[in-house]
């Protein structure tokens, strides 16, 4: 296994209360390099990788999730997306320069959802608009847990140019209704607030829990893996032409001979001639999700 790209999960022996580390670096490196991304856009598209694999590490069925921000200036979109099996990948649109306070500014103006999808027969899509607070997607990913799943939530997040990092604490569903709990949550948390990025960065997790929580009884679980992978293919480039409609391909193909369809999570392309058209507009509209990607 790969200890630079794990996500390992951690509860309170005498306390209501769970954790999970999770630190990127192979993953992390290869969705930065699918586009020449900025130093700014680097920073808060890890932020959301690391929220979107600590969301997907707790769902209990099969499914991802999404984390993406939507606005109208030049940051146009953060798109991170994990499912139950840790396979992640992610990317950014955006125009010109952009500086700390822009984003920011950019980041409150926009819209901000997490939305599961549940792969199950039956399953129905969950979609929380997520309320920007503070100056941070950390605060604004604990609002949301305090808000719409009524869990006292913490959240930190480190970036740096090669790898990044999470760590969360979370109060246990059954108990964070209890106020006789609140004490040893607060102790926690107040403990958890010492941890600096470098250390989260650079530190190993066993080393971290000891630094954190050295006269706390906690147990650690065996980490999982993390892995960049993108669903795109064949099948889904040709449905994304039939939602264009076959007049409108007809035209692009016309003025270029070829159409690519480019993937905007790892920059597969994939190409189709005059006969390829042909054969995916007469097999007509297939029962299959129309998702691109």
């Amino acid at each position: 296994m790969n200890d630079k790209d794990i996500l390992q999960h951690f509860i309170f022996e005498h306390a209501p209360v769970r954790g999970e580390i999770i630190r990127l670096e192979k993953s992390f490196r290869t969705v930065m390099q699918q586009h020449q991304y900025p130093p700014v856009i680097q920073t808060i598209l890890g932020e959301m990788l690391i929220a979107a694999s600590l969301l997907s590490g707790s769902i209990k069925f099969k499914g991802r999730i999404t984390v993406q921000f939507q606005g109208k200036g030049k940051l146009r979109l953060l798109l991170a997306q994990s499912n139950d099996e840790l396979q992640l990948r992610g990317f950014a649109e955006w125009q010109g320069e952009l500086t700390q306070e822009e984003l920011i500014t950019h980041l409150k103006e926009g819209v901000l959802v997490i939305t599961i999808n549940p792969e199950v027969d039956g399953g129905q899509q969950y979609q929380g608009i997520v309320a920007w607070q503070g100056n941070s997607l950390a605060h604004s990913i604990e609002g949301y847990f305090n808000t719409s799943e009524q869990l006292p939530t913490r959240v930190w997040f480190a970036v740096n140019d090669r790898r990044a990092a999470g760590f969360l604490i979370q109060m246990m569903p059954e108990e964070s209704a209890h106020s006789s709990q609140l004490d040893h949550w607060e102790h926690i948390t107040h403990l958890t607030s010492t941890l600096t990025s470098n250390e989260l960065l650079n530190l190993d997790n066993e080393k971290i829990l000891h630094r954190l929580y050295v006269e706390e009884d906690i147990r650690i679980f065996s980490p999982k893996p993390v892995i960049f992978r993108c669903t795109c293919s064949q099948t889904r480039s040709e449905n994304a032409l039939r939602l264009l409609g076959e007049m409108e391909v007809e035209q692009e193909l016309t003025e270029k001979q070829i159409i690519i369809v480019t993937c905007e999570f790892c920059n597969k392309e994939f190409k189709f001639d005059r006969i390829d058209v042909a054969r995916i507009f007469k097999r007509g509209n297939p029962g299959s999700s129309t998702q691109v990607h």
